[in-house]
């Protein structure tokens, strides 16, 4: 298998090192120049729970990449999306199927101006992953991918990918219900993410004082109200447990949307707790407080 890891910060870096582990040939393609350079100059360092390992990747822009790929595993952050799918377009084949593991709603529609609804797979992912330095990426714990192909007929290259990310220590399931786990994943980050970047937090202070503990859980509430009207029944209670989780064993996590905050770089809200607010207007149903969030993160990212 050729694959291009569209992507090549934290999350996708540990997937491109350990699928290359396993046999698999992988390109990285990122926009970041000191990122490529320092993986083609140094390697690809990956820090994780057995150790550290330097994987000798190739990484460049999509410019510069010629081979059609088997399959491109997309980790942008959803507002790059649709420009970074155009970017491929001449590493698009007629075999070539993509995979989205990215946080947001509407990621798939985005890339299905450049690649066939039936060669698209949609899913999310709680591996872990932290970008050290360039070229340095680090990925302690355990984590899991659900995937599921969008024209709901499962081509072979669904068992290739399950197979190969099992042999990577990635556990990996095929899950036909895969709407509702990426709204449980939006939800959970429309809610913790959000609100602790708004805030300048982590997740543990604001678990720390009850009135943030009842944000989240009104925040989660109404999250599952809006998947429920657009026809996605959501676990509500599973969401909580993941909150009081992050609150708790995971408190002193810097959210991403608070690490671009503080970088100075756009977030992904629109394509989360806006996400929501647009679902809840398509369906006929309000969503006030993820829309306050939304608007408010909105200002401060253009402070």
């Amino acid at each position: 298998m050729f694959v291009y890891i569209l992507g090549a910060g934290a999350m996708g870096c540990v997937f491109g090192a350990k699928l290359s582990a396993v046999g698999w040939r992988v390109h990285l393609i990122d926009v970041n120049a000191k990122q490529i350079a320092a993986i083609n100059e140094a390697g690809l360092q990956l820090r994780t729970d057995s150790g550290e390992r330097n994987y000798r990747l190739p990484a460049s822009y999509a410019a510069d990449a010629k081979e059609k790929a088997d399959l491109i595993i997309v980790f942008t952050k959803s507002l790059h999306t649709s420009d970074a799918i155009e970017s491929m377009k001449h590493l698009i084949g007629d075999r070539t199927y993509v995979l989205t593991l990215q946080n947001g709603l509407g990621n798939a529609a985005k890339l299905a101006a450049c690649v066939a609804k039936d060669h698209i797979l949609e899913g999310v992912t709680t591996v872990p992953a932290e970008l050290v330095s360039p070229g340095v990426v680090s990925s302690h714990g355990i984590g899991a991918v659900q995937f599921y192909p969008v024209a709901k007929e499962m081509p072979p290259i669904t068992k290739v990918i399950s197979s190969a990310m099992e042999s990577a220590g990635i556990k990996a399931a095929t899950d036909p219900e895969i709407k509702a786990a990426i709204w449980t994943k939006v939800i959970f980050n429309a809610t913790m993410n959000a609100t602790c970047a708004l805030l300048d937090t982590t997740p543990g202070p604001l678990g720390g004082q009850e009135d943030g503990v009842a944000l989240a859980k009104t925040l989660i509430e109404e999250g599952a109200m809006v998947a429920r009207a657009s026809g996605c029944p959501i676990d509500a209670a599973g969401i909580h447990a993941m909150a009081k989780m992050s609150m708790t064993q995971h408190r002193d996590h810097i959210p991403s949307m608070l690490q671009d905050l503080r970088g100075g770089r756009l977030t992904e809200v629109d394509d989360i707790n806006g996400a929501i607010v647009r679902e809840a207007r398509a369906h006929g149903v309000s969503a006030p407080m993820h829309e306050t969030l939304w608007r408010l993160m909105r200002v401060r990212e253009r402070l």
